[in-house]
């Protein structure tokens, strides 16, 4: 992942961040974010200055995101099952927040499935490595992280810029610009992986 590159940058502030949370259930936290990025899809669904909260909620939901695993590390309470619910909550919270862009009015229904089917496949392609007996893979160039930031991004693009595009004779938004890269780089991301593991396995 691009932002990979960066953890080790941002550890110390993610600390920071997780203080206050010391003492909840990190399962708990893991809950939220989900509760979130549902939240997020719907919201942003639902049109309008609905939009522009749904940044915030989906802003939050990254950050529990983050705190979840840094809580259970700090207190020494991380477990396989933690593990576990943190990446089905994870692929949950994708499906929620890319069905709510696809559903909405800025994005077309098939761009989003080809996003899903990207995003699913390259956080397949990551486990499937680790149930062969390598380590998780997380190479490519589209990890979750960097969704996050995409969407981020582009929810504010969309809210406050509006603009559409005529390609080809289809009205293009930046929603489903960003459905697009999704599709692209989910899918090259998990032929990344593919490779990756298949050549260590060899």
């Amino acid at each position: 992942m691009v932002l990979d590159a960066y953890r080790s940058k941002v550890d110390g502030a993610l600390t920071k961040i997780s203080r206050p949370f010391m003492k909840t259930n990190p399962n708990l936290i893991s809950a939220l974010s989900l509760v979130l990025a549902a939240l997020t899809g719907l919201l942003f669904f639902l049109n309008n200055v609905f939009i522009l909260i749904s940044f915030f909620t989906l802003l939050v939901s990254a950050m529990f995101d983050a705190v979840d695993g840094k809580v259970a590390r700090i207190r020494g309470i991380a477990s396989k099952r933690g593990d576990l619910i943190d990446h089905v909550f994870d692929r949950y919270s994708d499906i929620f927040i890319i069905l709510g862009f696809s559903l909405s009015v800025y994005a077309q229904l098939w761009i989003g499935l080809l996003a899903i089917i990207g995003i699913m496949l390259t956080s397949y392609m990551g486990v499937q490595s680790q149930a062969l007996g390598l380590k998780r893979n997380y190479t490519g160039i589209m990890g979750r992280a960097d969704r996050l930031v995409l969407m981020l991004v582009f929810i504010l693009i969309q809210y406050f810029l509006r603009f559409n595009v005529m390609f080809a004779g289809i009205l293009v938004t930046p929603i489903d610009v960003l459905l697009i890269i999704f599709a692209i780089t989910g899918n090259v991301t998990a032929i990344q992986r593919f490779y990756g593991s298949y050549r260590a396995l060899k």
